[in-house]
């Protein structure tokens, strides 16, 4: 009894393990991506951008910050989660290419440790998805066990509901 009791609970805690990932992930992300976004914050990464020899630096920085802006929105949300997920990995792999690789391991010394981290749970949501707690588990329909292309012609499948089934 106390044993089908605890892999039960262990069970419904395992579909709510990616909130914490999302929850930290996902403001992280949000942000450094509104910092980016605000005049001041928009000039200051496309003159590191450009010091880094990335060019066209401004449009480079402006796609950064929408991107880290709308991937931290979407992790926080728990709709897209993926896809969210695969922009994060993508933004931290060239952040640690051009700025960190080079100062190590040491977030202190400017190192890439911190970037790592994100990564690893980058790399935990693109691998679990959104979880139980999310939009995207509202927005499912409940139509069984079913799962596939048949539940996106499903008729009472919205717009909305198909986006939320492709994208995770």
């Amino acid at each position: 009894m106390a044993v089908a009791t605890m892999t039960a609970l262990e069970g419904q805690l395992a579909n709510h393990s990616a909130l914490p990932l999302r929850a930290t992930l996902g403001s992280t992300m949000l942000y450094h991506g509104i910092s980016k976004l605000n005049r001041e914050g928009l000039e200051q990464t496309s003159q590191f951008f450009e010091n880094l020899g990335l060019e066209p630096a401004r449009p480079l920085a402006l796609a950064t910050a929408w991107t880290e802006t709308l991937a931290g929105a979407l992790a926080l949300l728990g709709i897209g989660t993926r896809v969210a997920a695969l922009s994060i990995l993508v933004t931290q792999a060239v952040a640690i290419a051009k700025v960190h690789a080079s100062k190590g391991f040491d977030n202190q010394k400017g190192g890439y440790e911190f970037n790592l981290s994100l990564i690893a749970a980058a790399l935990g949501l693109l691998l679990s998805g959104p979880g139980n707690l999310s939009v995207h588990h509202t927005l499912r329909p409940h139509l069984g066990r079913r799962w596939g292309l048949g539940l996106l012609r499903h008729k009472s499948v919205s717009p909305l509901g198909r986006l939320a089934l492709l994208l995770g």
